[in-house]
């Protein structure tokens, strides 16, 4: 009866903990990509006879807008977490978990997104929205964070650099979106002008952490 060495029993595990991120992997991709399409669905077409188009889509200004926010945040996990289980090697139950946490609260963001959009200039749902937004970077970076530092479950060749540019990514989203909330007394269009400085510090995290050709 043929053994295997202990090499060998090596490499099948390997190969299946391989199978089953890429599994994990693989399910997330799908919710972000049902997420997403989501927030499309969240429009309304402007419908009825003789309807003046042009009206009705100016009605919708501020759904476009929540609209283009979230798909820009939503865009930019996706892109971290990519990112992050393109150097995931093993995977454990803890991390099974905080990445379904992390999934809970993109899944959450078109009815969110929805809120802000009918609702923006009622201060409960600027915060819910912006609550919502943080704590879905704070997942995200508790996921990136369990699995990179000391090499939990990642290849031993990402370096400290690389480990600190795929945590502050999510971390920097879910601060400015918390911190926007002390501009609430001075309105809620202001709250939401401000998340606009989002893209201003992605770009200094990215200048600061991020090898050349990272996304």
């Amino acid at each position: 009866m043929a053994t295997t060495t202990p090499a060998e029993r090596h490499i099948e595990s390997a190969s299946d903990q391989s199978r089953e991120v890429a599994r994990i992997a693989a399910f997330s991709d799908g919710v972000f990509a049902i997420a997403i399409t989501l927030l499309a669905l969240q429009l309304d077409v402007p419908s009825g006879i003789n309807v003046d188009v042009w009206a009705e889509l100016g009605g919708l200004q501020s759904s476009f807008v929540s609209f283009a926010i979230s798909f820009a945040v939503i865009g930019s996990y996706w892109v971290a977490h990519h990112r992050l289980f393109s150097v995931v090697e093993r995977y454990d139950r803890r991390l099974i978990w905080l990445n379904l946490l992390s999934l809970f609260f993109i899944v959450l963001m078109p009815f969110t997104t929805s809120l802000v959009g009918e609702h923006g200039n009622v201060a409960v749902s600027v915060v819910i929205y912006a609550v919502s937004i943080a704590l879905a970077g704070f997942a995200n970076t508790g996921l990136a964070a369990y699995a990179l530092v000391g090499h939990r479950l990642c290849s031993p060749s990402v370096d400290e650099q690389r480990t600190k540019y795929y945590i502050s990514r999510g971390l920097v989203i879910g601060l400015v979106f918390l911190a926007s909330l002390v501009l609430l007394p001075l309105g809620t269009s202001v709250v939401e002008f401000s998340w606009l400085s989002l893209i201003v510090i992605q770009r200094v995290v990215r200048w600061r952490y991020a090898r050349p050709g990272e996304v």
